[in-house]
């Protein structure tokens, strides 16, 4: 059985403040009822929440807009990263998520590890391209250029 509340707060994955939702009675009386992040739906509820939806709502527009002006720069992005390799040119180990974020602040970029996304492993020198998720409805692209570093 299902249950209609409305949302007093943003729940990642289920929706703003201000939608109503129907959620399983169990997620609805151990998690959102107790930690108030919903409640019954009720015209003096909606009343409550019209102004702090619309608040969000434009705040939601300007993460928009400002994740469509990073995208534009990670795609114009190239990111170097040097590795150690072997005297056959073979990579110790692999570029993993952390390698990226490094080389993407060194760059400028304050990214987060679950905004990137890794599809294949990077084992070898060469060139790759590592998506990045902004926003939900925002993704970009780095070329991510694996080169041997050289010793001194």
């Amino acid at each position: 059985m299902a249950k209609k509340l409305i949302l007093y707060d943003d729940v990642p994955g289920l929706g703003i403040v201000g939608d109503e939702v129907r959620v399983a009675n169990g997620y609805a009386r151990n998690y959102l009822l107790p930690k108030n992040l919903a409640g019954p739906i009720s015209e003096l509820a909606k009343e409550r929440l019209v102004e702090k939806r619309a608040k969000r709502e434009v705040e939601l527009g300007q993460e928009l807009e400002h994740a469509e002006k990073v995208a534009a720069r990670i795609n114009k992005t190239d990111l170097n990263i040097k590795v150690r390799t072997s005297s056959e040119g073979r990579l110790y180990g692999s570029v993993n998520t952390t390698d990226v974020l490094k080389a993407a602040k060194d760059r400028g970029f304050e990214l987060k590890r679950e905004m990137i996304m890794i599809d294949q492993t990077m084992r070898e020198l060469g060139e790759y391209q590592i998506g990045i998720r902004l926003h939900p409805s925002v993704k970009a692209q780095f070329k991510v250029i694996i080169a041997e570093q050289l010793e001194e």
